[in-house]
């Protein structure tokens, strides 16, 4: 079983997949499985996925018709086997110690799920990294508790690419994306059901994912 099964839903992002996938095969954290969705992918994306497969043994890429990210990141819960699950968005790219330390907490407090806060990140005019600590409000760096007993966690913004999940708690709840065809917001319902269905939680104050606004 892997530490960590990584979640890489793409579509049609070709311009960016190699700079995203570089982050996740050079993780420091190197028990984990990545799982590369395409979508239905119209440019190269489908191409550089198989070449990275080809290259390292923990790659796996399904090609599918296109369905839309909801469908796209169930077929990845459905092919995953690590302990944890974790979603890094192929325009995005991840610090290169995100999931070993994720992980590490997530060991440490034996937890359901782990959050971080997180960057974003501006290639042009010129680079440039934003900090957003939108988990300071909460006051529960560091310490566990359970997310329906601290109901103002919900209000957080999804960002269910700065955390980890149990896989075993999204299988014993059934948490799962919706589906609908070109709905928005998926996100939101997803971590919905993680903050409503987990019994340990904790949210680390370190910033380690990049939201990437090229």
């Amino acid at each position: 079983m892997p530490k960590v099964s990584i979640l890489m839903p793409a579509c049609n992002v070709e311009k960016f997949l190699r700079e995203c996938m570089d982050s996740v095969v050079n993780q420091t954290l190197e028990d984990i499985e990545i799982i590369c969705i395409d979508d239905g992918s119209k440019d190269a994306t489908g191409d550089i996925l198989d070449e990275y497969a080809e290259k390292d043994s923990r790659i796996k890429v399904i090609h599918k018709p296109n369905s839309g990210y909801g469908h796209s990141m169930n077929v990845g819960i459905d092919n995953a086997t690590g302990e944890y699950i974790g979603i890094v968005e192929t325009d995005d790219f991840a610090d290169l110690n995100m999931f070993e330390e994720l992980y590490a907490v997530a060991k440490r407090c034996n937890a359901d799920v782990v959050k971080s806060n997180y960057y974003t990140y501006v290639s042009h005019p010129e680079p440039q990294s934003t900090y957003f600590e939108v988990l300071k409000e909460y006051d529960l760096y560091d310490k566990v508790f359970k997310p329906v007993e601290h109901q103002d966690i919900f209000r957080v913004r999804p960002c269910i690419w700065s955390g980890i999940y149990r896989r075993e708690m999204l299988l014993e709840k059934k948490v799962r994306f919706a589906e609908t065809p070109g709905a928005s917001y998926q996100d939101t319902g997803f971590a919905f059901k993680i903050w409503a269905s987990a019994e340990r939680a904790v949210l680390v104050k370190k910033c380690i994912f990049a939201l990437s606004n090229r």
